[in-house]
């Protein structure tokens, strides 16, 4: 069974962006926008609210530390302080935001995945796309 868990950015991490409108990892200018579309927050996996809600997308590398070889994309965090993702439960509510094939939310909403605390596993199959 693979697993995966869902963490929010440090909020250190998202405040430094906010203050200096700049990657902290990269140096790398933010940039400010409306919200245009949909998607979530990554530091509190909320939906931007198009049209009214500014946002700041950056370059973040989430396994800075971890591996050899650098993963950094672009990530949107709303330009004012938000308060960081902690519920498991929540991020399953939010699956809406995800443009996740339906057999796959199926399994996701009839699994025990809100009991497991901060790490949810999927079995490992094939999306149906």
């Amino acid at each position: 069974m693979a697993g995966f868990r869902v963490l929010p950015i440090d909020p250190a991490l998202t405040e430094a962006v906010r203050n200096t409108l700049k990657s902290p990892q990269y140096g790398h200018p933010a940039h400010v926008e409306r919200a245009t579309g949909y998607g979530p927050c990554r530091a509190c996996l909320r939906q931007f609210q198009t049209g009214k809600e500014n946002r700041i997308l950056f370059t973040y590398n989430p396994f800075a530390g971890l591996d050899a070889y650098p993963s950094p994309g672009p990530v949107f965090i709303h330009a004012e302080s938000c308060e960081s993702y902690s519920d498991p439960e929540k991020f399953l509510q939010s699956c809406d935001l995800f443009p996740l094939p339906s057999k796959l939310m199926a399994k996701i909403a009839g699994s025990s995945l809100a009991s497991a605390p901060r790490q949810m596993k999927l079995k490992h199959q094939s999306p149906d796309f």
